[in-house]
């Protein structure tokens, strides 16, 4: 068990038996889309949103005196996050109208790997993103990659986050990356747990081309 509590992806979590040093407040930065910034360190705390619901900022979060802010997710731009005990660990949410709150995992000047879980996700100590899950290991809770490339403002689902890769889901992402032709029969000839296929990404060059 003690293992499971470093895993930095697709951890399949009790939801109400979560290693209790992992953090749904967390310190950070909201970038909105009229270009200011909000800082969120010290005593403020960003609480880690869910689905497409709105973000809430807790201004001195550990004291009496706190009070709470909320911004619609539609306003925000993106999210960047970290552990308090671990700022050198930084992780980025984007919001989409479909399917909400995402965690990018992959990200180059060219396209963007994300991952939704439907039951939000915390931070560990050590800096790793955990995606929460409902109650039982064998869950039906949604938890997806989507990709979107730079140019386009539409995000692709492209499968659950399960172990194995099938030939389904590489089909997917290769007529998805079509444009480098290269990368794409990589891909389908790959045979790697979904994660890793999903990190071949950053190779993606259409410029190449």
């Amino acid at each position: 068990r003690e293992n499971m509590k470093y895993c930095l992806l697709l951890l399949f979590l009790f939801a109400t038996t979560a290693p209790l040093r992992a953090a749904a407040l967390v310190e950070g930065r909201i970038y909105l889309k009229n270009g200011s910034v909000v800082e969120c360190t010290g005593d403020d705390r960003l609480q880690l949103p869910q689905k497409s619901g709105k973000l809430k900022i807790f201004r001195d979060a550990f004291r009496k005196t706190k009070t709470k802010d909320v911004l619609p997710a539609g306003d925000i731009d993106s999210v960047i996050c970290w552990h308090a005990k671990t700022p050198e660990h930084v992780r980025k949410l984007v919001w989409a109208s479909d399917p909400g709150w995402m965690w990018v995992y992959v990200e180059t000047p060219h396209i963007r790997a994300c991952i939704y879980s439907k039951k939000g996700y915390c931070v560990d100590t050590n800096g790793g993103m955990l995606v929460r899950q409902r109650s039982g290991w064998f869950s039906s809770s949604r938890v997806a990659y989507f990709l979107q490339k730079h140019d386009e403002s539409e995000f692709q689902n492209i499968g659950s986050t399960y172990r194995r890769s099938k030939d389904v889901f590489r089909e997917r992402i290769a007529r998805y990356i079509d444009d480098d032709p290269e990368l794409a029969e990589r891909i389908r000839r790959s045979n790697a747990y979904r994660d890793k296929t999903i990190l071949m990404l950053r190779d993606y060059d259409p410029t190449k081309y």
